[in-house]
Order: structure tokens, then C-alpha cells, then sequence
């Protein structure tokens, strides 16, 4: 049987949002600061997201 630890969601709204889009909290204030999304951001956040799923 595997031993994972738990997930640890941040308490803070802003960063609790930036980790269910499977960003950083650095990376999301990048985005809202410039508003651009490139597509290696995207496809980074999709497999953050992802990595969780299939845990």
C-alpha cells in the first residue's frame, strides 16, 4: 500500500485559487498582473491539476 501525505491546500483564498488551477501563487499573480496566459503556462497548471486526479 502506498503512504501519501495529504494534499495541503492553502488557507489563503488567493493561493487556494491559484492551487485549484494548479498554479503557483507567484505564477497566478503573473497572470493577473499581465492578464496573459501563454500556452507552457496552460499545459503546466493542466498537469498540476492532473498530477492530483491521478493521485
Amino acid at each position: 500500500m502506498l503512504n501519501r501525505k495529504p494534499l495541503e491546500v492553502p488557507a489563503d483564498p488567493s493561493d487556494r485559487r491559484a492551487f485549484v488551477n494548479g498554479a503557483t501563487p507567484e505564477e497566478w499573480a503573473e497572470f493577473h498582473r499581465t492578464n496573459i496566459i501563454t500556452v507552457s503556462m496552460r499545459v503546466k497548471w493542466w498537469w498540476r491539476r492532473t498530477l492530483h486526479v491521478l493521485r
